[in-house]
């Protein structure tokens, strides 16, 4: 059929999607039920993906940019469950069993709590339609504490370095953000795009384009039900670790200091309201947007809607954030790479 059948698990959630062509709803509906409500797991095929998992793994822990990401959660988040990574360990995986799997699949994997999304070249009635199919005779059922809050013991300013055998430094600077159902949610991503990212971004423009010191360097924030996860990353040579820390700290304490600029706040603000429309610009973007929406908000806000939230902050409001957010002597650092505890 030429369809991309695939699926992915997430720091709160698993997706099982498919991107085909219009005519083949039907067979491609038929295809993600059958998986969905009667998988085979064999034996044969549970190992052969342990195999898979363990190349994944292996993968990423030679990948310095993702695995830096991993330390990090781990050192913000000690001991709640989004520290973990989505992958476990080789040790972890190695000790799970078809019976556990089997286990966990049946308490958790529950048709009648999934949400089903759709974006494209589709009538709702036929989606509708289509799922009834495979369907009839399902009861619907309540969410019960898949998703009850568990806040994170903030663990105040932390400072781990790792070591590995790439020449460059990755270094994770940051903390602790806001939950998806904060009214800080739109602000603090206004104002990590304001700081980091974009090219006209502060951190952009000063440590790459002024100093040369890093090819990347970006600010984020990440939203969970929970809590949040703000990270300022750069990747550069050890030489120039501590000088780009430094950079950061400065630009941050000017933010406190003096707060954010008009021509920045406009600039940054029509740089994310941009960054937004084009995404849903991709249709499987789209599909993913309205899933996470129902499944964790239980409400999907149309672009129009997002985009007012955004027209309506203000300087104070990010001035506030930094306040709140961004005080570098309570914000963590992780680094990997060649560096010693005495060259931060």
């Amino acid at each position: 059929m030429g369809a991309e059948f695939n699926a992915f698990t997430d720091k709160e959630n698993c997706c099982i999607y498919a991107d085909f062509i219009d005519t083949h709803l039907g067979n491609c509906m038929e295809l993600l039920f059958d998986i969905l409500m009667n998988p085979s797991f064999r034996t044969e095929h549970i190992r052969t993906e342990k195999k898979v998992i363990f190349e994944e793994i292996k993968m990423v822990a030679e990948n310095p940019s993702d695995n830096i990401m991993n330390y990090f959660y781990e050192s913000v988040l000690d001991g709640h469950p989004l520290s973990l990574p989505i992958l476990g360990t080789k040790n972890s995986l190695k000790e799970i069993k078809k019976s556990e799997i089997l286990k966990y699949f049946k308490e958790e994997f529950d048709i009648r709590t999934a949400v089903i999304s759709a974006a494209g070249n589709i009538r709702h009635r036929d989606l509708i339609d289509e799922i009834k199919k495979y369907t009839d005779g399902v009861v619907s059922k309540k969410q019960t504490g898949n998703f009850l809050v568990k806040k994170p013991i903030p663990s105040g300013s932390v400072r781990n370095i790792h070591s590995n055998k790439t020449s460059s430094v990755h270094m994770c600077f940051g903390g602790l953000g806001c939950s998806r159902s904060s009214k800080d949610k739109y602000p603090l991503s206004l104002f990590t795009n304001l700081l980091g990212g974009s090219i006209s971004s502060r951190l952009f423009q000063k440590i790459r384009e002024e100093e040369g010191l890093a090819y990347s360097i970006f600010s984020s924030n990440v939203q969970y039900n929970d809590t949040g996860i703000i990270i300022i990353y750069s990747a550069s040579s050890h030489k120039s670790t501590e000088k780009i820390l430094r950079l950061i700290r400065d630009e941050i304490t000017d933010i406190r200091s003096h707060g954010v600029k008009d021509i920045e706040l406009e600039r940054s603000r029509e740089n994310l309201k941009g960054n937004i429309v084009l995404g849903v610009e991709d249709i499987s973007s789209r599909m993913f947007r309205l899933g996470k929406g129902l499944l964790f908000d239980k409400k999907v806000l149309t672009i129009d809607e997002i985009l007012k939230k955004i027209d309506k902050i203000k300087q104070n409001d990010l001035n506030s954030i930094a306040d709140r957010y961004f005080e570098p002597d309570k914000m963590s650092l992780v680094t990997l790479g060649k560096l010693n505890k005495g060259g931060l």
